[in-house]
């Protein structure tokens, strides 16, 4: 259906065909008048039809996410067209007639195929947009020194190993990117780019820069992650607008007291180098709003950062750190601080001047105390505490009233003081791998809480009062030492994860029936226990999405399993499961199915090593299908074999009820095969209701055994074995 669409304040008109799985454009398109717009993405179009030059008027098309290999020559005839997006095809090349384009300005061809580009490209003058990113592009032609008009060039992600030098007579060129390809050095034309304020030179491999490059005076954004630099001149202190400067993941050793006269500096990122101090003079910055130098060898932090008055956010996460300055409070502005794994043995006592202080990440540190010093922080709302060395819960963080983020996870805390309940917006609470021996019953008065994770504990015991955590959606309580399933977590109606994998903790052998209350459970996680069985209700849980029941020790699942309508993903790996419910196909939102490691009778390795639902139900209605028939010729079989004289004892041995043996013995009317038959067809009706086909048959063989008919059992038996071999 073609949706179009006017503006009263505008003679444009649009026609709207997105996402309409379309594998041809319909033909009245062609035929609107005076048509401005059309949208045709992500549809089905392989090709475009030679009579789009009848669109005369064109002004924007867009065919982004189609399977466009190639462009009609008839491009060239959409004279009126000024932006162009084919992005996301299959286009291997532009047409040399596309050239023709004259009034076109914006043009779009990411993630395609592209290789070359037509010697004229340049023609396109009017041009000012060009993004040719994710293509196999390795150099431009020479013409492209024509595009006079031309702000913005983005060749991310091509196969770049030389920096095309004819970019650097593209005079009017504001933003540049060419980053994630291999180019290895800049060349000293580069200069020429008077104009230029954004160049973006990530993931290439760049072994130094140029001196030309710090003539760009009008160069504002910087980027130059993911090369090989071990050092950046003096005269970087020459780009005095630039505001962005990232040169995270190099092999720089320091960097450049020079870099300090850049003082509209506002972003500096110096993630994953080698740099062991910063400069002295940092805190001439004074504008800098965003400092990160992540995972170096920075021991300790100059005074001078004091004068980073407008710095928001501040991260030396995995370096040396073993002391903050006091002198950070004067930091006023910052609501990010990022300290974790370094070596501080205290906490940093002027952060807690911060009063804006939002985030703090202190994980992974030698921190075994926190004083009241913390309690000005008033408006920390995400503390990461998680391994230091805590023996005891920091109790003054419970005056942290806006706290909703607190992770003290593995330190070698025992028990939670009462003032906790003042938490009234804690939301997730993570006390992984502590020692709690029992279920801190403290936390039961934090009815705000929405995820909590006490796994890899020593608890025993869950107090009843947990039922108070009405608000809880998330619980991991794995790895623990529960004597039993504690059963008290039935009584979280409102929650929707749970975990309790138990691969280093006492296995649960049973889960209770009243798991089937906990209805809007999404995620169950009951992994790495000794379970026989699931619950012959777990079909109850009608929300469940995810159910992962690895490594027990059930052989069968319920049949009640396949009215888990939602349920996506189902992981059973490694338990002793020999056969699946019949009507597994009616999982219809089933993603994947894991039954690796288990020993299945029925189902050959070959059709579960997909995990997909389809091959493995369409395999087993085959098979029932064939057991079935193979269950009614071994009925037919004994039928013609059970003497008048055995079918008394026969019949008792199929458990039939006497007055029924009785009924049959006494009818006339039927031959003696006829009435063993019945008999048959009757006892075969019980076994249905329990037993799969399969199991059927093992089931009448053993009823020949203790009729003592041998030579039959033994008969069914390779007639089975036979079967088998067929189907495998």
């Amino acid at each position: 259906m073609i949706e179009t669409s006017t503006d009263s304040n505008s003679p444009a008109f649009t026609i709207n065909l997105n996402a309409q799985g379309l594998k041809e454009i319909p033909v009245q398109t062609f035929h609107a008048q005076s048509l401005k717009c059309l949208h045709l993405v992500g549809n089905e179009l392989k090709t475009l039809p030679n009579f789009l030059a009848k669109l005369k008027d064109l002004e924007a098309l867009s065919v982004e996410g189609n399977k466009l290999k190639t462009l009609p020559l008839e491009i060239q005839f959409l004279c009126h067209l000024h932006a162009l997006d084919i992005s996301n095809n299959q286009i291997s090349h532009l047409p040399d007639e596309m050239v023709q384009l004259k009034n076109v300005r914006q043009l779009f061809a990411n993630q395609n195929k592209i290789e070359k580009l037509p010697t004229l490209f340049g023609d396109l003058q009017m041009l000012e947009i060009l993004i040719l990113n994710g293509n196999n592009l390795t150099s431009l032609p020479e013409s492209v020194i024509n595009m006079k008009h031309l702000h913005v060039l983005s060749l991310d992600c091509n196969a770049l190993s030389v920096f095309p030098k004819v970019i650097c007579h593209i005079p009017r060129l504001i933003k540049l990117s060419l980053s994630g390809n291999s180019i290895q050095s800049l060349p000293k034309e580069i200069c020429e780019l008077k104009c230029l304020r954004e160049l973006s030179l990530n993931n290439n491999k760049l072994t130094f820069l140029p001196v030309q490059l710090f003539s760009l005076a009008q160069l504002e954004e910087l980027r130059l992650c993911g090369n090989k630099l071990t050092v950046i001149s003096d005269r970087i202190e020459k780009l005095q607008n630039i505001r962005v400067l990232q040169l995270a993941n190099n092999l720089l050793n320091n960097i450049s007291e020079h870099i300090c006269n850049c003082v509209n500096l506002k972003h500096l990122s110096f993630d994953d180098n080698r740099i062991t101090h910063l400069p002295q003079n940092i805190g001439n910055l004074s504008k800098l709003q965003e400092l990160t130098i992540n995972r170096n060898l920075i021991s300790n932090i100059p005074e001078a950062v004091s004068y980073l008055s407008n710095l928001t956010t501040t991260e030396f996460s995995g370096n040396k750190l073993v002391y903050i300055p006091l002198e950070i409070k004067s930091c006023l502005g910052m609501t990010k601080v990022d300290l974790s794994d370094n070596n501080l043995h205290e906490f940093p006592i002027g952060l807690c001047s911060i009063l804006i202080l939002k985030y703090l990440n202190l994980n992974k540190n030698c921190i075994t105390y926190i004083s009241g010093d913390i309690e000005s922080a008033k408006n920390l709302e995400h503390l990461e505490l998680r391994e230091n060395r805590f023996s005891e819960f920091p109790v003054h963080i419970c005056k942290l009233s806006n706290l909703n983020y607190l992770d003290l996870s593995k330190n070698a805390i025992s028990s939670i003081p009462a003032s906790i309940s003042s938490m009234s917006f804690l939301h997730i609470l993570l006390l992984k791998c502590n020692k709690f021996d029992s279920f801190p019953a403290e936390l039961c008065n934090l009815s705000g809480l929405q995820v909590l994770d006490l796994s890899e504990n020593q608890m025993q015991f869950m107090p009843s009062d947990i039922k108070n955590l009405q608000n809880i959606e998330d619980l991991n309580i794995s790895d623990n030492q529960f004597k039993s399933f504690p059963s008290e977590i039935c009584q979280l109606r409102s929650l929707k994860k749970l975990k309790l994998c138990q691969k280093n903790g006492l296995k649960f052998k049973e889960l209770p029936d009243e798991l089937s209350e906990l209805t809007y459970i999404t995620e169950l996680d009951i992994s790495e226990n000794g379970l026989k069985k699931m619950p012959d209700n777990i079909g109850s849980i009608k929300n469940l999405l995810k159910l992962n029941a690895s490594n027990n020790q059930m052989s069968q699942l319920p049949k009640s399993i396949t009215a888990l309508n939602s349920l996506q993903y189902i992981h059973l790996k490694g338990n002793k499961i020999t056969s699946l419910p019949c009507d597994l196909e009616n999982l219809q939102s089933l993603k994947e199915i894991d039954l690796d490691e288990n020993p299945l009778i029925r189902l050959p390795k070959a059709v579960c090593v997909g995990k997909q639902l389809y091959p493995i139900s369409r395999y087993m209605q085959s098979a029932d299908s064939k057991d079935e028939k193979l269950v009614q010729k071994m009925i037919r079989i004994v039928a013609q074999n059970v003497s008048p004289e055995d079918f008394e004892f026969f019949c008792q041995k199929l458990r039939l009820n006497a007055a029924d043996i009785a009924s049959l013995k006494k009818n006339k009317l039927m031959t003696p095969e006829e009435k063993t038959l019945q008999a048959l067809n009757s006892w075969k009706v019980d076994c249905r209701t329990r037993l799969e086909p399969a199991a059927v048959v093992e089931q009448l063989i053993r009823v020949l055994v203790m009729a003592d008919m041998h030579n039959l059992a033994v008969r069914l038996r390779a007639l089975k074995l036979y079967a088998q071999a067929i189907k495998f």
